[in-house]
Order: structure tokens, then sequence, then C-alpha cells
């Protein structure tokens, strides 16, 4: 009887050995549903309530979901099908490298769900090579870099740095939510800018169809807030006492107040480098009061946004 219980309890001693062992190498993925499943991981230094020897400073693999990542728009999750043959087991560790953020374009590859090339496939993928992306976090895995992707606050996936082309010095010379759709197309168009997330939102309807990065009033001047139209200004460029911009479209006081993009330092140029790498940062403006885009933002509106358009301004 004795034999039969040390037996018993050395099976399980070994069984609870080879459980650990397994996810000290291949990492712990075991509890993730796939209806939890989002389309980016997040890496965040977590400590687990149910175990307090657990040190504050570990980094532990976790799914980024609405409730650990503040973003506009819901992560979208991808059908259970994509995933059918996919164990989370296969996947090793990664490591936190860094939280900064990073500008690139895609210039190869394929978008993985997760910071590794065993994980799904973005759907689509292909229709956001050659476009600007922004990326909030870097990983390290299987020796290689790996950066989170999103467009601009919508996060889809993750690429390794072998397919990527850094912008972090000129990302302002790009457009900054992917592909442009084409305004006359679009149902009950309408601009939303949001001077604190420092966004401007392209809107059919109540439904986001494209975000752009952009900047508003510095400390000192003031962006006005309300419901406006944009009016008849157009200026292909233009120059003042207040300095100057090109693709200005007016939307209050004629051509007082406009969507342009990134200032000029004279009226022939160059732009404005130091307020072009503060599109989309968040704090005090650069502007006197005008929403200034990246240049081939501005171009788009300047030749695509209708006249009458709604443009909503909030704080």
């Amino acid at each position: 009887m004795k034999k039969n219980a040390l037996f018993f309890i050395s099976v399980v001693l070994l069984f609870s050995i080879g459980i650990h062992l397994e996810k000290w190498v291949a990492g712990d993925y075991s509890k993730l549903r796939l209806t939890d499943t989002v389309l980016a991981t997040s890496l965040s230094k977590q400590k687990p309530a149910s175990d307090s020897s657990t040190k504050d400073d570990e980094n532990t693999l976790t799914l980024m979901t609405d409730e650990n990542i503040e973003l506009r728009h819901p992560l979208k999750r991808f059908e259970e099908s994509s995933t059918q043959n996919f164990s989370w087991r296969n996947l090793e560790p990664a490591v936190l490298v860094d939280e900064k953020t990073n500008h690139f374009i895609l210039q190869s590859g394929k978008i993985y769900l997760y910071p590794n090339p065993k994980s799904p496939v973005y759907p689509n993928y292909k229709q956001y090579l050659h476009y600007m992306a922004i990326s909030r976090q870097t990983v390290k895995s299987q020796g290689k870099l790996w950066y989170q992707v999103a467009f601009p606050d919508e996060v889809i996936g993750w690429v390794s740095e072998d397919q990527v082309v850094m912008h972090n010095e000129d990302y302002y010379f790009y457009q900054t939510g992917g592909a442009q759709p084409n305004l006359s197309k679009v149902e009950q168009l309408n601009i939303e800018v949001s001077i604190r997330q420092k966004r401007v939102y392209v809107k059919s309807g109540e439904t986001t169809i494209y975000t752009m990065l952009c900047q508003t009033a510095r400390e000192g001047y003031s962006t006005p807030t309300g419901n406006y139209a944009v009016n008849t200004y157009r200026a292909n460029s233009f120059w003042s006492t207040f300095g100057g911009a090109d693709y200005a479209v007016g939307w209050k006081d004629g051509g007082l107040y406009l969507f342009h993009s990134v200032d000029k330092e004279t009226a022939k140029g160059p732009y404005a480098k130091s307020q072009g790498l503060k599109l989309g940062v968040t704090g005090s403006g650069v502007s006197h009061g005008c929403i200034q885009l990246a240049i081939p933002d501005a171009k788009w509106f300047f030749e695509q946004l209708p006249t009458g358009t709604p443009v909503t301004i909030r704080a």
C-alpha cells in the first residue's frame, strides 16, 4: 500500500515539474481563449494579485485589451477559424525593450498578430505595405526586434526590424493614417478634431474611416472649439507676418482658421522640422490657432475636402 502511495506521489511530482518546466521554456499561454484574443499583445509590467511573490519588474506577456490600453477605437478581433491550427505554446517569450514612439514605413513581409513568425498573419496585410505606421512598443524575440504596428491608433499586429525603414526624423512628409479614401465617395462626410489627442478624424456619419495626426494652437493662442463648416477659402501656398504653409483650407472666418501643412520657415521653404516632429504629440501645440497636418494629409484635404463639410472641434 505504501509503495503504491509513493508511486502515485512520484508521478504527480514529475508531472508538476514537467508542466512548470514547459512554462519556463515556452511561456504559459494555456489560459488564453480565442474569444479573448485581439490583434496585438502587450508586454506590461504586472504583478498578479494571486501571487505575492512575483516581482513588480517582471515582464509578463498579456493580451492587449480595452482595459489595459487606451485607444480611440476598440481593437478588432480576428475570427477563430484563422487560428484553429495555432498553438499558443509555439510562441517563445518576448522581452520588452522600450515603449517609445517610432514612425516607420512597412517595406516588405507580413504583419503578424504576435511578435513571432509562427503566429497567425493579419488578414489583408498587403494593403498596409509602403505606408507610414506608428509603433509604441518594441520587444525582442528570437534575436530580433519586433515593432508594434498601428495606423495611427488602431493596433493591428507586429513586424520585425528587417521589414521596416525608420522615419522618426521626417514622418511629417508621409500620410499618417494609411491609405486615404476618396472623399467624394464618402456619405455624410464630416470632420472631427480632438485638440487634446492631436488627432483629426474623417467620418462617415458617426463612423471614423480615417485618422491622422495633427497639431493645434500653442500657448498664448487658441484653436476655437465648436461646430463649423469648410468654407470657400483655399490656398495652394500662403505667407504672412505670422508665417505660412501649403495646402490651406478654411473652416472659420474665411482664411483666418485653416487646415494646412506643417509651417514653412520662409515663403519658399523648407518646412519647419521642429513643428513637423510634434505632429500627434499631446500637450502644448505649435500654431496660432490653425490645424496643422502632415504634408500629404494637408494636400489630400486641399484637393478633396468639399466646401460645406461639417467640422467639429473638441477640446
